[in-house]
């Protein structure tokens, strides 16, 4: 029994082998997506889900390899099936914070770009990397804040924005 097992898993190992190497030649095209979607409220740029597929979707189909993203219950699955050995990889992203049908629609989009993304190795245009690896900023105590509050001019507090 046990070698039967092996068997199976060398043969699966083999196979699985050619999506990988499909997906290899595909990560040397450097593909880049460029943050082309904008968030007012929190004054951000993002990848959209159409810029991802726009330039995913050719590469991969002419590999032979099609997505499927599909809802399941405990998240977005997103699946990359050779079709020409019926080798797949497959992640799965939870649905968080998705408490209604709103926010749950939100998450499915976030989930299907970004699973994308990281399945692939793609990048965006700006190194994110960048941003995060910088000191944080050194957040004041309340008596440093309010050092100085007592001489303060109301024009003082009046050019404060908030």
């Amino acid at each position: 029994m046990l070698h039967g097992s092996l068997f199976q898993f060398i043969r699966y190992s083999c196979i699985t082998y050619m999506i990988y190497k499909k997906l290899l030649e595909i990560q040397r095209k450097n593909i880049t997506v460029e943050k082309d979607g904008t968030n007012p409220h929190f004054r951000s740029t993002y990848v959209t889900l159409n810029e991802v597929l726009e330039k995913i979707k050719k590469p991969l189909n002419d590999a032979g390899i099609v997505i499927i993203q599909t809802p399941e219950l405990d998240g977005l699955a997103t699946i990359l099936c050779d079709t020409e050995d019926d080798t797949f990889i497959k992640s799965i992203v939870p649905y968080t914070g998705a408490t209604d049908m709103q926010k749950l629609g939100g998450a499915i989009t976030y989930a299907r770009r970004y699973s994308l993304l990281a399945m692939l190795g793609l990048e965006d245009e700006d190194d994110d990397g960048n941003t995060a690896s910088k000191p944080a900023k050194k957040t004041p105590s309340i008596s440093e804040a309010v050092r100085g509050v007592g001489d303060m001019t109301k024009e003082d507090i009046d050019s404060l924005e908030f």
